[in-house]
């Protein structure tokens, strides 16, 4: 039986935007963004309050994200290409703890080895998936979402995300993130029915 609620990962190359993404799902600057490379130095865990004592993640202290529903808790890991050896095994230790596992990449980071050497791990562990293309141009949406589709090889959640603006805290629109936030809820409400 399930005591926590559902624990989405989102992981991926460096600059793919993955902090700004967790922030703009739980509508709060959680995880630091910005142009430092990497920006995410240890994973951040955003939980709904009435979540915390039961959201368990070794090492890691739940920030309280009152947007968030209780069945859902956000890791925004370090990046998966890190160079430092405490981030790779801080998000190593995160992606094995993973219900879920949000990949973010962008069309330039797409096709980075490290990440699909995760990505294929997580495969194998049957890890529910997801993948954000983020801040793809227009003009390459014909040639790259066919590729990773194909590299992806079984039918995975796709979300593409265009390039446009932040608001001013940062974050995306809601129209944006509506679908990624409605895929996360009816993941976690199905793991919670199945577990009871």
């Amino acid at each position: 039986m399930r005591t926590g609620p559902l624990l989405a990962v989102v992981g991926g190359p460096t600059g793919a935007g993955k902090s700004t993404l967790v922030n703009s799902l739980v509508r709060s600057p959680v995880s630091a963004t910005g142009i430092l490379r990497p920006t995410t130095r240890k994973p951040v865990l955003a939980c709904h309050p009435r979540s915390v004592a039961a959201t368990h993640v070794a090492g890691l202290q739940p920030i309280a994200a009152p947007a968030l529903p209780a069945h859902v808790a956000i890791v925004d890991s370090p990046d998966l290409n890190a160079v430092d050896q405490k981030n790779r095994a801080a998000t190593d230790a995160a992606f094995e703890r993973a219900d879920l596992w949000i990949f973010v990449t962008t069309a330039s980071r797409y096709a980075d080895a490290e990440a699909w050497r995760h990505l294929r791990a997580a495969q194998q562990r049957r890890v529910d998936l997801a993948v954000v293309l983020n801040r793809l141009p227009t003009e390459a949406a014909d040639e790259i979402l066919p590729h990773l589709t194909q590299l992806l090889g079984e039918p995975v959640p796709l979300f593409v995300v265009a390039e446009s603006a932040l608001d001013r805290q940062g974050m995306l629109s809601d129209r944006v993130v509506t679908p990624i936030w409605e895929f996360l809820d009816k993941t976690a409400s199905a793991k919670l029915a199945e577990s009871r």
